[in-house]
């Protein structure tokens, strides 16, 4: 099945995890993937929320030998999707030793691994405030004092979302915003602009302050 069409099938059935009908365009895919391209030494690089895998493509073309993948995606769909693809891309094959895969929300994957560079493609604007917290604190177990994490969100998504939601909504994107707040006390958060995609994006990475330096 065409990915485009298991992707908007399901963003159909399950919009809270999916969070757009499209998937990421090659622009956002490269900037979601920037941490990765930041030093020449081997990496081990974390990938949350593929989908059907426009960034996970990025990913497997900037790796380098000694580089370790662990590919993590919730919705089963997206996961049968995606290992399908990859079976056929050339720098998947050439990496697969490295590659694992773990189906099942992040918050349940194993900690022994510890991950130089994590890069979540959730929409946690979509989520509960208790949900995006269980996943930092998660993402924060996986990581050293030098770890890049890199997330987005659809650019004025909480700002258009407070004006125009019914009151709970609104108040869960208080709370969203507020939890970010808090994040950018114990991170310098680094943004870009991404206004070629289906929905334009801002890719925020949080990288280490110099109290934690």
């Amino acid at each position: 099945m065409n990915e485009h069409i298991v992707f908007f099938r399901e963003f159909l059935t399950e919009f809270k995890s999916t969070g757009s009908a499209i998937p990421s365009s090659p622009w956002a895919a490269k900037a979601m993937t920037n941490s990765l391209r930041r030093t020449t030494r081997p990496q081990n690089i974390l990938e949350v929320g593929p989908g059907t895998g426009p960034v996970t493509v990025k990913i497997l073309e900037d790796m380098i030998d000694g580089d370790k993948l662990t590919i993590c995606e919730l919705n089963p769909s997206f996961m049968q999707a995606l290992q399908k693809k990859l079976s056929k891309d050339e720098n998947f094959n050439r990496h697969k030793e490295n590659i694992t895969f773990f189906q099942g929300p992040v918050q349940e994957l194993p900690t022994e691994e510890i991950f130089d560079v994590i890069i979540c493609a959730i929409p946690f604007t979509n989520l509960p405030v208790s949900a995006v917290e269980d996943i930092f604190k998660k993402l924060e177990l996986c990581s050293h004092r030098n770890t890049h994490i890199t997330f987005f969100e659809y650019i004025g998504l909480r700002q258009i979302g407070r004006i125009a939601s019914i009151k709970e909504r609104r108040e869960r994107l208080d709370r969203v915003s507020q939890f970010f707040e808090t994040l950018e006390a114990k991170y310098k958060k680094e943004t870009k602009r991404v206004w070629l995609n289906f929905t334009p994006i801002n890719v925020h990475t949080l990288v280490p302050s110099e109290e934690a330096a």
